[in-house]
């Protein structure tokens, strides 16, 4: 194996691998004849120390690998004059702390790996310089906080990954300062037990990731200015019960995955607002059932995974099975574990009937004479009188009340003509028969006529 750069490379060489050997130090010499170099990879050496100015005669440096060495500390100028250098892995060293200034050099780096090294402490300008940064790995370190200063000069970033760090909380001012945050993984931090509202305000995020952690609810206050997330995980988390609207305000989410966790109950309406989810991720929970009024609207679901659940085949289950034609469950069929009778029978599978509509007609008729016994015979008998006997009380009963009620009236009557006073029983009126023309008429023209009546 080598312990050093050799010499002889041609110096048209584009493209130099020198990993697993057991290279111990860079100096500035070293690569002076390599104007041409676009990708250098060191990985897996013994490398401990890099002198300042060890890459300055590799202007055309695109991709720089490191990773798998002993570097404890990047001292400043060591990456002097590499102005088209895009990624950078420094993953799997021994750094324990980045200081400021460190990458001022690296104006059009895109992609930067520190992940699995000693880091305990990243100083407030460490990234300053770092213009056109895309994406950051922070993993396996021993960094207990995270400063929203040292993050904030990562103007550009776009997808931030942090993974396996015992960081206890997330703090308000953490990611303020980064516009262009689009992508945001928090991996592997088993002291976080609670996402803080205020934490992702700011943000513009399409996807979040969440998962191995110690949060038992979902961050339903932290999600609500999330309005352009498409794709949110939250496997892997002690997380037991899904409240109803927790994802109301995420309208823009296609993909939701809490596999993994301790679910066993999905309130109605829980996942109310998701209006265009695509992917549904509830594997290997608690779930006995998973009811359609739980949905804003299962149109929409093209992919369901409740494989590694506990359910319960009955009708509250019946939605998935009418559309297990058009469901794709991704190759993971779930399974019944109740009632006895289906265990272990693929959910798609089953029929389903059980909630169709049929029509009867129900015939009643008198039981023949012939099928008559003695001792119905008799309770008929005996049933017949007191029947008779209610009717004929009823009858009189209303005979009774309708002679009353006219009774009652010309009593009224009665007694409201003797109140009216004495009237006149006697009326005289005069009459005078009209002209008629002829003898007849002129005999018997005698003048007006009285006639006397009676009221009576």
């Amino acid at each position: 194996r080598l312990t050093a750069v050799p010499d002889g490379i041609p110096a048209e060489t584009r493209l130099l691998e020198l990993s697993r050997n057991r290279i111990r130090c860079l100096n500035p010499g070293d690569l002076a004849a390599l104007p041409l170099l676009e990708e250098l990879d060191l990985s897996e050496n013994v490398i401990a120390h890099v002198e300042p100015g060890a890459f300055a005669n590799l202007p055309r440096l695109r991709v720089l690998r490191l990773r798998g060495n002993l570097l404890k500390l990047i001292p400043p100028g060591v990456f002097t004059r590499l102005d088209n250098l895009t990624l950078l892995d420094l993953s799997e060293n021994k750094l324990v702390i980045l200081l400021d200034y460190t990458f001022q050099d690296l104006r059009s780096l895109r992609r930067l790996e520190v992940g699995d090294n000693h880091l305990v402490f990243i100083s407030r300008r460490a990234f300053a310089g770092l213009l056109a940064l895309e994406e950051l790995t922070l993993e396996r370190c021993n960094l207990t906080a995270l400063s929203g200063e040292s993050l904030g000069h990562l103007r550009g970033l776009g997808a931030l990954r942090l993974r396996h760090l015992a960081i206890a909380a997330l703090e308000d001012q953490n990611f303020r300062r980064l516009p262009g945050l689009l992508h945001l993984e928090i991996d592997n931090w088993p002291l976080l037990e609670e996402v803080a509202a205020g934490s992702l305000q700011g943000l513009n995020l399409t996807s979040l990731s969440v998962t191995h952690t110690n949060i038992t609810a979902v961050p339903a206050a932290a999600l609500r200015h999330q309005a352009h997330l498409t794709c949110l995980n939250l496997s892997h988390n002690p997380i037991s019960t899904v409240p109803r609207g927790s994802f109301r305000d995420l309208v823009r989410l296609r993909e939701l995955h809490l596999a993994g966790a301790l679910l066993a109950v999905v309130e109605p309406q829980a996942f109310l607002g998701l209006r265009q989810i695509r992917l549904l991720n509830l594997s290997d929970n608690l779930l006995s059932t998973l009811e359609e009024s739980t949905f804003h609207s299962v149109n929409t679901l093209e992919t369901l995974r409740v494989d590694g659940n506990p359910l319960a085949c009955d009708c509250r289950l019946l939605w998935i099975v009418q559309r297990r034609k058009t469901l794709n469950f991704d190759g993971r069929l779930p399974a019944c574990a109740t009632p006895a009778e289906v265990r272990g029978d693929a959910l798609r599978h089953l029929p389903d009937c059980g909630n169709d509509t049929y029509f009867a007609t129900l015939t009643v008729q008198p039981e023949p004479a012939a099928n008559r016994t003695p001792s119905a015979a008799r309770n008929a008998a005996a049933r017949l009188p007191l029947e008779l006997t209610t009717i004929l009380v009823s009858a009189a009963m209303g005979c009774i009340t309708f002679l009353g009620v006219v009774l009652f009236c010309f009593l009224l009557l009665f007694v409201w003509s003797r109140g009216r006073g004495q009237h006149k029983n006697n009326l005289s009126v005069e009459y005078s028969f009209r002209k008629v023309d002829g003898p007849a008429a002129a005999a018997g023209q005698g003048g007006a006529r009285k006639f006397t009546m009676k009221m009576i």
